[in-house]
């Protein structure tokens, strides 16, 4: 049986089927899914659709269109994307029983339709409901365009972090900073000539470098790159992309749908790289990777045979995690599965406070897997 399931209904033209197909293909495979084995990706409701299986179903709106599948979806309560072509065409475009959910209105350059295929993944938990943006940039020489990055993506319903305006009166600067790096899906990295001068912007370098976070490194005009990382999609500006000096609303709008395609790919790539680490620090015990599980969890054998239900989580774990821990592991023992490194101390002693109270779920250091699993095995 698949582990995901994607309902396309509504009525969505064929050029709307092929692209969101192509895209939410595309995005699954960077999670080693495969479409038939792992997920199904399905016109309406078919004959092989399972009720136990996680789903999420994408509503085309249009003039007409009709919602036949409400009172299965309803009674699983299966999220249900809505998408129109203009905010003012909710009421012709949607049935009266997807009205009242938040729908996603179509952007004429989003051809690939990322952002659509990004919220379903975000239904199925395999992206974070929060999409957390990081942009790193030296105030000498781009400050104007950080700022404009941040109205314009927040704009969007990114969640962005800029320096000067997400820290906390009162807080500790550093450690705020360095703790949202951690939570961040994407740096966006201003590439001025500048940039490695200094040593903050250098230092949030390595660090993303050290997290395993991808960037969208936007490179000034005639400055050539210094530094290069394998987890980086470069973006060349020419002076043709300013205005004064800001970017223009076509540029940010393509850095936009970029964003989406790179947080795809950095999410995909930390829980790969997580995964990873646990199969090494497992089998060195003599145990296994048996599988993987819904909702990015991962299936471990102990050595003594026992199973354990992983969850990794992508940047800095909550309650939620926990939550959503416990709901998968039935009678199996389970972890949450985390990279401690950069998170705040205060936030490290709320999870101990929490792992105190909530026994059944175990907390897991990727970066001590194995040291921590052994205990476990005990």
């Amino acid at each position: 049986m698949a582990l995901y399931q994607c309902l396309l209904l509504g009525a969505p033209t064929p050029e709307q089927a092929a692209s969101f197909s192509a895209t939410f293909d595309e995005c699954l495979g960077l999670f080693g899914l495969q479409l038939g084995r792992d997920y199904t990706l399905d016109r309406g409701i078919q004959a092989h659709f399972s009720e136990v299986t996680a789903t999420v179903a994408v509503f085309f709106g249009a003039e007409g269109a009709e919602y036949t599948e409400a009172t299965v979806l309803t009674r699983l309560g299966v999220p249900v994307v809505p998408v129109v072509s203009t905010a003012a065409r909710v009421g012709a475009e949607l049935p009266p029983s997807l009205r009242n959910i938040n729908a996603l209105i179509s952007d004429p350059a989003d051809s690939a339709l990322r952002r659509v295929a990004s919220a379903a993944l975000q239904c199925l938990g395999l992206l974070p409901a929060q999409r957390r943006v990081f942009v790193s940039y030296r105030r000498e020489e781009s400050a104007d365009v950080a700022l404009q990055l941040f109205e314009a993506l927040s704009a969007r319903h990114f969640d962005v972090f800029l320096d000067t305006h997400s820290v906390s009166v009162a807080a500790e600067f550093q450690a705020a900073l360095w703790h949202r790096l951690c939570d961040s899906d994407v740096l966006v990295m201003l590439d001025t000539p500048g940039y490695f001068n200094s040593r903050w912007t250098t230092v949030e370098w390595g660090r993303a470098v050290a997290k395993h976070i991808s960037m969208l490194q936007l490179v000034w005009p005639d400055h050539k790159p210094s530094r290069h990382s394998r987890l980086a999609t470069l973006k060349r500006l020419s002076t043709d992309d300013f205005v004064g000096t800001r970017l223009s609303a076509t540029v940010v709008s393509d850095v936009a749908l970029e964003l989406e395609r790179v947080r795809s790919r950095s999410v995909a790539l930390r829980h790969a790289n997580l995964v990873g680490i646990l199969r090494t620090a497992i089998e060195d015990l003599g145990g296994a990777v048996e599988g993987v599980g819904m909702r990015r969890s991962v299936l471990l054998k102990l050595p003594s045979g026992n199973p354990l239900v992983a969850y990794p989580v992508v940047g800095v774990p909550t309650s939620l995690d926990v939550h959503e821990c416990f709901n998968l592991c039935d009678t199996r023992a389970a972890a949450v599965v985390y990279d401690h490194l950069g998170i705040s101390d205060d936030w490290v002693q709320h999870m101990d406070w929490l792992a105190q109270r909530v026994g059944a779920v175990k907390w897991i250091r990727s970066r001590e897997a194995d040291w921590q699993l052994a205990d476990i095995e005990l």
